[in-house]
Parts: structure tokens; C-alpha cells; sequence
């Protein structure tokens, strides 16, 4: 029996013409809502996020088409070049339809696109530079590539659609039963594996294998055994940091699928605000909670885990809120403890997996 999709499923955009659309539409529909911004620097951020977002995708989608079609055209001499490029490719535009689709925030989208980018640079140009006489390092990379594009269409397909998320809310339900927080279940998984150091000092590869694990046992998506470069082939820059900063956000989907947080956060925000407004005053805690508004104050105080399912979705937002989100992600779901004076807004943005479905069809 073939597996019934809901329409809030991701569909996975793979046409040039269509992911720049998408990308121009968004950032067309998030550049007005500066105006409601009242202070004029945080004002400015958000603008340069909006257009940093959408210039680097325009780039990488060009960078890594000029990159495949250059060891396409030499395909006679090197064919596994050429097949190591169209697996780049692939692999760039499975990470822009996440950024696009998944994240509903320019500020987290532009911190992924750069690391995605920094990743296709350095991959590129060990392709380039790569000896198909030393076979060894050849088909590392052929493998560490393939690792790359398989990972990301999990994370991509699996992050958002309403069918994946579906499959881990009874794990999610279990961890709100217990009181389980999410810094405690990071623990657990890190210890399972045998890491004896903090969460927040662990290699990336590290912090990666402990969220495919939290992953792998919720029942979200089948992750590929992580990829280990060998001694002999130099760490790249952007390696796997890009893995392990949208492993993380999953793993925060995962945990909070049961706590209700989109729901509950949305009403917090339209009880202040009318829904769309720059005006709230946000206050972030380290618990998990509810979220909870204050009408009188003009206060939204919401947990951590709220910030950044606030944060994916477009309800809330910072002038940082990719280094913040990065900052959280990396320590395991610690509060930075320079959010005390930073100023929040409340948003909403537009929906790029409801976009894509439309480009598709149109």
C-alpha cells in the first residue's frame, strides 16, 4: 500500500527556477515587516539578514551548477568527478530547501546557508583540486559527499513535514510525562555513547551523533552512521558543522512536538500583540514551561524551547537570532546569559513550505 502524504508534507524543490523563486518570494514578503521594527539598528539587522539569505542561495545555487557542469563537461576523462559534483549539487539544494522551507526566520535561515556555503566551498575545491590517482582520498570523498546528500534529504524531508513529525510525538509525549528536559535528554544520549565531557566541548562530529541518536530513537528519520574523515585528508572548515546545527533543530522539534509550544506560543503572541506586532517585550527562561503572556505587562515569557520553536517558525525573533539559536543548539540547550538586555520581536513570516507547494503546482 503506497504511504498516504498529508498536504503539509515537505515537497523537495530540485528546479533552479523554482528555489530562486521561492527564495525572491521570501525575502519580498519579510522585507516589509521592518517596518514595524521601532528601533532603526535592529531594524537594519533584519533587513541584511533578509537580503543575506537570499544572496548567498542565489550564489550557491550558481556556484554549485557551474561546479557540476565544469567536471560534466570533462566527464569522458574523470567520470567520477563528475559524479561527485552532481552529488554536491544535490546536496547544496536539499540544504537551500531546508533553509527555505524549514526555517521560518531569516536570521536562523542565513546562518545555515553560510555554513552550507562555507561547506560547498571547501568541498569544491578539494574536488577541483583532487588527484583521481590517489584513489584513496578519491573515494573518501566520493563517500563523505554521498554521507552529506543522504543526511540532508533526511533532515530536510523529516524536519517540518506534518507526517514525519507525527511519528515522533508519542516519544515526545513520554519525555513531557517524566519531566524530562531537553538538556537532560542530550545527557543521556551523550553518555550512551560513552562521551564523558560536556555537551558543549565536544567535537561537532560528536555533537552530531549524540542528536542522531535522540533522532534514531524518536523514530523521526533513519540517519546514516556518521561520516569520520580519515587522518590523512585534512578537517574541512565548514565540515560538519552544518550537519550538526539542523540535527540539532530536529532533535528540538522532536522534544517539543508534545509540549504543544507552536500552539501555545502563537496565542501568547496574538494576546499581546494582534498576532503581527513588533511590540513585545520577550523574556527567556531556562525552564521548559508554557509559555506565558502577560497582557498587562506586555510581557511574553517563554523557555528556551520556546524561543527556538518560535525561532523556526516565525513567531519570535532577535537581531541575533541565528548566533543565539547556534549558541543554544551547540550547548546542548543551555540559555546564553546575555539574553537578559537583548530585545525580541514577535512576527509572522511567511510559510516556504506552503510557498514551495504552490510554486509546484503553478
Amino acid at each position: 500500500m503506497a504511504e498516504v502524504r498529508s498536504q503539509d508534507d515537505l515537497l523537495m524543490l530540485t528546479d533552479d527556477k523554482q528555489l530562486r523563486k521561492l527564495a525572491k518570494l521570501l525575502r519580498n514578503q519579510e522585507e516589509p515587516l521592518s517596518f514595524s521594527i521601532n528601533s532603526e539598528p535592529d531594524r537594519a539587522k533584519f533587513l541584511e539578514e533578509c537580503n543575506d539569505a537570499y544572496d548567498i542561495v542565489i550564489i550557491l545555487l550558481q556556484n554549485s551548477t557551474d561546479l557540476r557542469n565544469k567536471h560534466e563537461a570533462a566527464r569522458a576523462s574523470n567520470s567520477k568527478k563528475a559524479d561527485i559534483a552532481t552529488d554536491i549539487q544535490d546536496y547544496v539544494k536539499y540544504g537551500i530547501n531546508l533553509g527555505l522551507q524549514c526555517i521560518q526566520n531569516c536570521g536562523m535561515r542565513v546562518t545555515v546557508v553560510e555554513k552550507l556555503k562555507t561547506h560547498f566551498d571547501d568541498l569544491s575545491t578539494e574536488l577541483n583540486m583532487a588527484d583521481s590517482r590517489d584513489m584513496n582520498d578519491f573515494e573518501s570523498l566520493a563517500e563523505e559527499v554521498s554521507y552529506h546528500k543522504n543526511s540532508m534529504w533526511e533532515y530536510t524531508t523529516n524536519m517540518r513535514s506534518k507526517t514525519s513529525r507525527a511519528q515522533s510525538k508519542a516519544y515526545s509525549d513520554v519525555l513531557k510525562l517524566q519531566g524530562i528536559e531537553f538538556p537532560s535528554l542530550v545527557d543521556r544520549h551523550k553518555n550512551m555513547l560513552g562521551y564523558k565531557d560536556e555537551f558543549e566541548f565536544l567535537e561537532e562530529d560528536q555533537k552530531l551523533e549524540v542528536y542522531n541518536s535522540i533522532i534514531e530513537e524518536s523514530g523521526r528519520a533513519k540517519m546514516p552512521a556518521i561520516y569520520r574523515r580519515s587522518k590523512t585528508r585534512a578537517t574541512s572548515a565548514g565540515g560538519i558543522a552544518t550537519m550538526a546545527v539542523t540535527a540539532g533543530m530536529m532533535a528540538w522539534d522532536i522534544f517539543t512536538s508534545e509540549h504543544k509550544l507552536e500552539t501555545v506560543l502563537t496565542t501568547g503572541v496574538s494576546l499581546l500583540s494582534g498576532a503581527v506586532s513588533y511590540a513585545v517585550n520577550v523574556a527567556v527562561s531556562s525552564a521548559v514551561g508554557s509559555v506565558v503572556a502577560n497582557t498587562q505587562l506586555g510581557i511574553l515569557l517563554v523557555s528556551s524551547a520556546g524561543f527556538v520553536v518560535g525561532a523556526l517558525v516565525g513567531i519570535l525573533f532577535a537581531a541575533a537570532t541565528g548566533a543565539i539559536l547556534a549558541a543554544i543548539l551547540g550547548t546542548g540547550g543551555k540559555v546564553p546569559q546575555n539574553l537578559d538586555n537583548l530585545k525580541f520581536y514577535s512576527a509572522t513570516m511567511p510559510n516556504g513550505m506552503a510557498l514551495a507547494n504552490e510554486i509546484s503546482h503553478g
